[in-house]
């Protein structure tokens, strides 16, 4: 998609900009506030220097970077913005206070950028071969949802798909908590019916996470290929996501504890997929 963003001359540092009432400036808050602004621009915003360097590594396309004069100054911000200026990208400067209005907490960092989407499709990962696909239903909390990819990023899954309920899978605090896995990592929005039925088709083994309701996850073949599925928060899955799924799995925990962060639980369940198929990506 084209970027509706007020256009720079590419690869040079603007004149600072020190007002939040600047069009640049309202417009990338627009982007870090309102969904249906990302999906029409195709875009999402990542801060920080990590962020930054993973983005540039992973070869994303950067629509614009937005940097503070400190962060110009340091050695590695230095070095990750040429090679943004080298890649012809816009280079805007700002304050901290005005990255602080656009994303809390950007201002430290010093770094933020419009990031632009790649076109992954749930057919175009089913086609490359994956095996494991990680599936969060009602996941509203953002830190678990981007501790999910990053922990389906490390353990080898294909893709995460964030259904009905969850966060915004490209809202910056879940970019945030995913520390990179979205340059890495297919995540895909998507409907539980459709999304689940094409993997179904595909031959994927649906395993539901049913606490207090299902097998030790050593119980499950998860060798096959599976999608592990998760729900949100408290409510965990809907009873008609349960009854449709191939199998159930627990994670067995002591007397005094009730439940596990959702982030938590999909680590252990992707740990014991790798684990049962001998941690073939491992390092």
């Amino acid at each position: 998609m084209t970027s509706r963003l007020p256009q720079r001359p590419r690869g040079r540092p603007s004149t600072m900009i020190t007002s939040v009432a600047n069009p640049v400036v309202l417009e990338t808050r627009r982007l870090e506030r309102e969904r249906g602004e990302r999906e029409r621009q195709g875009v999402y915003l990542a801060w920080g220097l990590h962020l930054a360097g993973e983005a540039l590594s992973a070869g994303a396309e950067i629509a614009r970077a937005l940097v503070s004069p400190d962060a110009m100054a340091g050695p590695e911000a230095s070095g990750l913005l040429a090679l943004i200026a080298a890649g012809g990208s816009p280079i805007v400067q700002v304050t901290s206070k005005v990255l602080d209005a656009i994303a809390m907490g950007a201002g430290d960092q010093g770094v933020l950028l419009v990031v632009r989407r790649p076109a992954d499709t749930l057919d175009a990962v089913i086609a490359s071969g994956a095996t494991l696909v990680l599936a969060a239903h009602g996941v509203q909390d953002p830190g678990n949802l981007g501790s999910m990819a990053r922990s389906a990023l490390a353990c080898g899954a294909g893709a995460l798909v964030a259904l009905e309920g969850c966060a915004d899978p490209f809202a910056s605090k879940v970019v945030r908590s995913a520390m990179g896995a979205h340059v890495r990592l297919p995540v895909l929005p998507g409907k539980a019916a459709p999304a689940l039925a094409a993997l179904r088709r595909s031959g994927f083994v649906i395993v539901a996470a049913a606490p207090g309701d299902g097998s030790r996850p050593d119980a499950v073949d998860l060798s096959r290929k599976s999608v592990l599925l998760l729900g949100g928060e408290g409510s965990g899955l809907p009873a008609s996501i349960l009854e449709a799924a191939s199998e159930r799995v627990r994670i067995p925990m002591t007397a005094d504890a009730s439940s596990l962060n959702v982030g938590a639980a999909a680590a252990i369940l992707l740990y014991e997929a790798q684990r049962q198929r001998g941690f073939p990506s491992g390092r």
